[in-house]
């Protein structure tokens, strides 16, 4: 077996209980929580094929809730591309104005709305040949590190929070949410 080998759980509720089946090995089994039957299917999948728990790759799939985890998978996907192009976006702004226009990194910070230690991770290191918007451009490594791909139409994996942006860009002090300054201007809650 192979690491990239995936396998397809699928998994429907009878009572208060996860029916938990996986069709490619001929293995069902049922428990309480979907963290469970993750694990449960994962060890059963290990011993099957005879490969650590630790390479094994499933695909929880609910087929009943289809109609309710699709909108949310398929919105997940194009938060996903309006981020990429975001960031394609900056890296182009990035070259023209600090390689092109020779606008400082701090500027350019400025007018992009975003903090000089994220405009960094779009520019080339010094010394390098790349001229072009993200070629030779450091990695980013400010914020949260990429989640791994969602499961489709399937239940979050455990340990995830859905709904959180991956990253977050405040363009002034005045986009700050409400309850973090008082009537007069300070912080704190009010």
């Amino acid at each position: 077996m192979s690491p990239r080998d995936e396998f397809q759980v699928l998994l429907r509720r009878i009572g208060r209980w996860w029916a938990v089946d996986i069709p490619t090995l001929d293995l069902h089994t049922q428990c309480r929580t979907l963290e469970g039957a993750e694990d449960l299917a994962r060890g059963m999948v290990a011993e099957a094929v005879g490969v650590p728990a630790e390479v094994i790759v499933l695909k929880m799939v609910v087929p009943e809730l289809a109609p309710v985890l699709g909108p949310v998978a398929e919105a997940r996907q194009r938060r996903a591309a309006a981020v990429a192009a975001e960031d394609e976006a900056i890296a182009a702004a990035v070259h023209k104005l600090v390689d092109k226009l020779h606008v400082s990194q701090g500027d350019a910070a400025r007018l992009l709305g975003m903090p000089t230690s994220e405009v960094a991770h779009f520019t080339p290191e010094r010394g390098s040949a790349a001229t072009g918007p993200g070629q030779g451009a450091r990695p980013r490594t400010s914020g949260p590190a990429p989640s791994p791909p969602r499961p489709a139409v399937a239940v979050p994996a455990s340990g995830s929070r859905p709904g959180l942006p991956r990253r977050q860009r405040q363009a002034s002090s005045s986009a700050r949410p409400a309850w973090a300054t008082s009537d007069d201007g300070t912080p704190g809650r009010d």
